[in-house]
């Protein structure tokens, strides 16, 4: 049964020229993330530093910092739009599934897309920096670790935004929202905060050695897999008991 639900939200999802939002946002962060990596090179760049690991530090700045946690809010959004619009929800909840499947079929779909949303960073990472001129061996285990990683921590994070996009009958105020606590993940991630704070935990999981990161690896995980657990029992249970009007 879930899987008819997640290929439903598939079908639904496909309609809404998602293409051009996996490939566009990724590949803006990995320009923007070059141009600072070339523009301040002699700063950036120390003895034996490897010149991919140095531009990642770049690109995973605006990525993980700003595009992930927007983009992850983005998805979630999207999700409930057509339910959120002129009785949605009527006709989703006369299907058979229950609210419980319907809600797993969402989150399930969402985080597949942020997952083929890293999948496609790294590659344009990569592909970028071999046409730009990049010398150094590529650091595939590294950027796997940090893939792996940014993944885990934005699966907190959806749990949050979508249980405000299925609370909030908007389309736009979710992701208003969203974009205020990214702003806030600024001043978090520099700070012990980070550790605890959603918004912040994709740029310090997706960081490089030598930035500011994760504290513990244990830790992180122990974290987040608190967050997404009680996020997604909220929820589930807030989902179960919502009046549809």
């Amino acid at each position: 049964m879930i899987k008819t639900m997640v290929f439903i939200e598939y079908m639904k999802l496909r309609r809404q020229w998602l293409g051009a939002v996996l490939i566009i946002i990724p590949l803006v962060s990995c320009l923007l993330g070059y141009n600072n990596f070339f523009t301040y090179q002699d700063i950036l760049m120390q003895k034996d530093d490897n010149e991919w690991t140095e531009a990642w530090t770049q690109a995973s700045l605006f990525y993980g910092m700003i595009m992930l946690p927007i983009l992850s809010g983005f998805y979630c959004s999207l999700s409930c739009r057509n339910e959120n619009s002129e009785g949605g929800w009527k006709l989703m909840l006369a299907l058979p599934p229950s609210r419980v499947i319907i809600y797993i079929a969402k989150m399930i779909i969402i985080l597949l897309l942020v997952l083929l949303t890293q999948l496609i960073l790294i590659s344009e990472f990569v592909v970028t920096g071999l046409l730009l001129g990049l010398q150094d061996s590529i650091p595939w285990s590294f950027l796997f670790k940090v893939l792996g990683l940014g993944f885990l921590a934005v699966c907190a994070l959806v749990a949050i935004q979508l249980w405000m996009a299925s609370q909030i009958k908007s389309f736009v105020t979710p992701i208003a929202i969203n974009v205020g606590l990214t702003l806030i993940a600024f001043i978090a991630a520099g700070s012990e905060l980070g550790n605890f704070y959603p918004w912040a935990q994709p740029t310090l999981a997706m960081s490089s050695a030598d930035e500011i990161g994760i504290n513990s690896l244990m830790f992180f995980l122990s974290i987040n897999l608190v967050i997404f657990s009680l996020a997604t029992i909220l929820g589930v249970v807030t989902f179960d008991k919502k009046d549809i009007n």
